[in-house]
Formats: structure tokens, sequence, C-alpha cells
């Protein structure tokens, strides 16, 4: 079994993460089921420094005793309750079921794969550089899938999603890695009016995937999603896209004049249930975004939505990923 994160400078993530970490036993094979007790006992054999022996529990103890035990159990059957409640919510779409007082894998799901590397890139986050991944191809390939998550969510053909952003040293989907070159290819392929790119501008302005419904016509105004994807905890509510994609007056300077004023979305690998519920609902106003966590990318998902190659690279990283993990 993986070792536990370290508990979180916010008590109320903790119940979250032993049930991230849960996921990641189970979901990269390191476990075929765990339960409240085996959760349990990996708490109860790290105490806290400070622990005196009477709250350590030894072998024959019993277990109902009070004490730093008692309150290992209690995380541990608050992580099960977390995964109680994400596959009551997804249904056929998670990858794990709980039973009685055990959690594991679902004999069959649609997006295991998927789910693969989203827990590894959790992983990533939660063992901080421990497993020695500098983001390159981690960043890249998430792009990658966020922008078939947002095609997805639209229902965008293959052919209207694109990876504008440089994760990895290259854009995708044949657009040039010069942001104005980009910025005007795509805007040919939105059939949108041409807009203005700061001169010597580089980068994405954070735009990482780009989706759209057209309507055929090849006329402007039409649905778009440009989303953000970032692999750092935390970092998402801070990734709002720049003004130059949407809102930048007059029109004519944003980077393209769009007819309908685009959708956006923050794509991150960590879950919503993170960030405290009060919290959300005071970026109301503030933050416009659609947040499309690790579980919601799991909702609009499954394997057969990717390429074949994609997929396959998102197992290599994994595996590399998961040897890591193991050392």
């Amino acid at each position: 079994m993986f070792a536990p994160p370290q508990p979180s400078d916010e008590p109320s993530h903790d119940a979250i993460r032993l049930a991230d970490w849960v996921e990641i036993n189970l979901v990269l094979d390191e476990e075929p089921s765990i339960s409240v007790t085996d959760i349990t006992d990996e708490l109860a054999d790290i105490p806290p420094d400070e622990a005196s022996d009477s709250e350590r529990r030894f072998e024959g103890e019993d277990t109902e005793q009070p004490g730093f035990w008692g309150v290992a159990e209690e995380q541990a059957e608050a992580a099960l309750g977390q995964l109680t409640e994400r596959a009551s919510w997804l249904g056929d779409h998670y990858p794990l079921e709980v039973d009685g007082d055990a959690a594991l894998l679902r004999s069959e799901v649609g997006a295991h794969q998927i789910y693969r590397f989203l827990v590894s890139i959790r992983a990533r986050q939660m063992y901080e550089d421990a497993l020695g991944d500098d983001g390159e191809s981690a960043g890249a390939l998430f792009e990658e899938l966020a922008k078939h998550a947002l095609g997805a969510y639209v229902g965008a053909e293959p052919e209207h999603r694109v990876r504008f952003g440089v994760a990895g040293g290259h854009r995708g989907d044949g657009l040039p890695d010069s942001l104005s070159a980009a910025v005007e290819d795509l805007r040919q392929r939105l059939h949108e009016a041409p807009g203005e790119v700061p001169q010597g501008a580089q980068g994405d302005y954070k735009a990482d995937a780009v989706a759209w419904k057209p309507f055929g016509d090849l006329l402007p105004g039409q649905l778009v999603v440009i989303g953000q994807a970032t692999i750092s905890e935390g970092d998402w509510v801070h990734e709002e896209l720049p003004s130059r994609w949407t809102y930048r007056q007059p029109a004519e300077t944003r980077l393209i004049a769009f007819l309908a004023r685009p959708v956006t979305a923050v794509v991150f690998p960590e879950t919503l249930s993170l960030t405290r519920a009060d919290t959300l609902r005071g970026l109301a106003g503030t933050f416009s975004s659609i947040p499309l966590d690790r579980l919601r990318l799991l909702s609009i998902l499954k394997d057969d939505d990717l390429p074949t190659d994609l997929r396959t690279d998102m197992d290599e990283w994994v595996a590399t990923m998961r040897d890591r993990l193991a050392q």
C-alpha cells in the first residue's frame, strides 16, 4: 500500500485527501480492496510524535479504545463516506464501489484509463515533489484531456477541438507555435472576425484548450468554450482567462473578435470539494468560468472518447508515476 499523505494544513481536507489516497491505491492496482480497518491501521502506524504510548495501538489491543486509534478510525470512516458520496453521484462512471465498510474496484467501468491518469496527476500533487516529475509531459497530456473534455461537454466533433496551450513546448492539432499565427489559424477555423494580438506577445494567454459547436453555415456566432488546464493544486481559482479573449473593449482589441462571447472553463485534477461551499458561493460575480474537477471530468468522458495514441501516452506516464510511488 502506498504511504498515506501527510495531514493537510486545513483539517477539513483530511477526509478528502484520504479518500483520494484510497482511490490512488485501488485504481493503480496496489490493493484489491481497502476497508475502514485497513485505513485505520495505516494511520495508527504513524501516530503524531506527541502521542503517548497509551494512545498507540499494538497488536492484539482493543480496536475500540479511544485516543489516537479512535481518531484514526474516525478519519477512516470519513474517507469512506467521501467515496460513498462520489459513487452515489457518478454511478456507473465511477471506478470504485463501496460495499459495507470497504471500497473496491468495479468490475467494469467506461473510464478506467482516464481515471488512472487523473488519480496519478492527483498523486503528483499530494506527494509534492516526491515523484520527481517536472510537469512537462503531464501538463501536455492534461491539456489534451481538457480539450476532449470541453468537446464532450458541448457536443463538439473531434475536428472542432484544439489544444492551444504550449505545455511540452508545442501546441496541438497543427496550430503554429507563434501566438499571432496560432490565433489567426484558430480564428479562421472558427470563422470569426479578426482581433488584435499585442506585438511581441507569446504563449497562449491561458487558453489551453478550445472547443466549439458550429452550425455549418461558415458564419460567426456559435458556442465556443475556452479552457485553462492546471495541474497545480489550488491554482484553478486564479486561472480566469485574460480579458483579451472575452471582455476587452472595444471588441476589435480582443485576440479574436467573437460575435458571441465564449464560455470559459478551468480544468483541474483535484476535487472541487477541497474548496469550501461558502468560498465557492463567494466567487459569484468575480469568477465566471465553469470549474471542471476530476470528478466532473469523469462524469462527461469515457475512455472511448479519447484517441488511442493519447490513451497510450497517458498509460505510459501513469506507469512511470506508479513505479515512483512504489519506491
